[in-house]
């Protein structure tokens, strides 16, 4: 019984001291709101940021960043489905993955070349 207690405890104080992301909205028109999520260790630095429809579905271009402020992936959704051409960085390459209707129709990748 007091392993018990003690589980439930040490459950309470982990999610007692998590802290919660900052997230931003802010109505672009009719149709769209921008979303930007921050860090949840830092809520000055974007993680995340995109687009939402009306229906709240996933749309158009969403960017990953890094907590140096990096890119890290472009997305494209269409009404919440995968769509386009979405881009991995890492390591001086780009990982290109195109999607139709949230179905991978091509991959490919290339180096990044920096002058």
């Amino acid at each position: 019984m007091r392993t018990v207690v003690n589980i439930i405890l040490m459950l309470f104080c982990v999610t007692a001291f998590s802290q919660e992301q900052k997230v931003e909205f802010k109505k672009v028109d009719n149709d769209l709101i921008k979303a930007t999520y921050y860090f949840a260790d830092n809520s000055t630095v974007i993680e995340k940021e995109g687009f939402f429809n009306k229906n709240e579905k996933l749309q158009g271009m969403w960017v990953s960043y890094d907590v140096q402020g990096n890119k890290i992936a472009i997305a494209y959704y269409n009404n919440g489905k995968k769509d386009g051409v979405w881009s991995y960085f890492k390591d001086g390459k780009v990982n290109l993955v195109t999607y139709d209707n949230n179905k991978i129709i091509n991959v490919e990748e290339k180096i990044v070349a920096v002058n």
